[in-house]
């Protein structure tokens, strides 16, 4: 028979175990969510993460500097897988725009490298200034997709058929050309390190004003050079040893306990997002986009300053 005191630890664990598979449930939950909304928008996840990430910090005693470099580092990594799942897709349908997501990716990995060891030379970068920078693209975003105008991607022929746009003329680099490509990539990149977006956030709209893209060829160019401008950051917050250790399941500032679950729903969600994308139609995709950025800005905005 057991006494009362081995009653209230098994009791104990009971409970511990409970919330550790509903903690489990719920991160897996707003990964699928994610990444679904990273295969739609072509966005990486990012901006859904950002918030998740931050709530889960709060329970550990960590300095301002290092809670915005621990969410930085587990944003990057979730917007980067749902980026390669989503990459992967189009690989495997023949749509992959290798040429032009390496013409504005790779300018993007470099300026996403500085700025990020930037950040991780000094405590410059506090939780105050990076909420700044995450609510300013937030609105900016919303701001555009609302007032924004983009083509269609669906042009239709003499009958009336639908036709998908830009598969006729292969891209070719030109420098003289894809200078704006270049400057996007470059901005998209810092952002990202910025901001923990998969850059997308910025790129969607940027492609689609200065590129002259259509919102469905936007969204999935962007989703293809989420992987590339976050693999620098990410190998740098594996790399290093953080100034706080807050787990026992972290490498460096990953904390796996965390990004498992997330990651599990972004890989399998990602594909799926992309299936709807080629769906839904264009004035949709724009009113999810700015929905969900309105209800972001807002939520955070109520945090910060309650």
């Amino acid at each position: 028979m057991l006494n009362a005191s081995t009653e209230f630890t098994l009791a104990s664990i009971n409970i511990a175990t409970d919330l550790m598979t509903l903690g489990f449930l719920w991160l897996l939950l707003l990964g699928s969510f994610g990444g679904l909304l990273a295969g739609l928008l072509g966005v990486g996840g990012g901006m859904l993460f950002i918030p998740v990430i931050t709530s889960y910090l709060h329970q550990y005693d960590i300095s301002s500097a290092e809670m915005v470099k621990f969410t930085l580092a587990n944003s990057i990594a979730l917007v980067f897988m749902s980026g390669v799942s989503g990459t992967f897709r189009q690989i495997k349908m023949g749509t992959w725009q290798w040429k032009q997501s390496l013409t504005i990716g790779i300018p993007g990995a470099i300026s996403n490298y500085f700025m990020t060891q930037a950040i991780q030379d000094g405590d410059w970068y506090q939780k105050e200034v990076f909420q700044g920078v995450f609510l300013g693209f937030l609105g900016l975003s919303i701001l555009n997709m609302i007032f924004g105008k983009s083509k269609s991607s669906r042009s239709k022929d003499g009958n009336g058929n639908p036709q998908i746009e830009e598969q006729s003329t292969p891209y070719q680099f030109s420098l003289i050309q894809d200078w704006p490509s270049l400057l996007v990539g470059i901005f998209a990149g810092t952002i990202v390190a910025l901001s923990g977006l998969g850059g997308g956030i910025i790129m969607v709209p940027l492609f689609l004003i200065i590129l002259k893209k259509s919102m469905h060829s936007a969204t999935a160019l962007s989703l293809s050079i989420v992987p590339i401008l976050s693999i620098s950051a990410l190998i740098k917050y594996i790399s290093i040893t953080p100034a706080q250790q807050i787990s026992s399941y972290q490498t460096g500032y990953l904390l796996w306990i965390m990004l498992i679950p997330m990651l599990l729903g972004v890989i399998f969600f990602s594909s799926l997002g992309q299936k709807l994308a080629t769906k839904v139609p264009v004035v949709w995709l724009r009113v999810i986009f700015a929905l969900l950025s309105a209800f972001i800005l807002v939520k955070t905005l109520l945090e910060l300053y309650s």
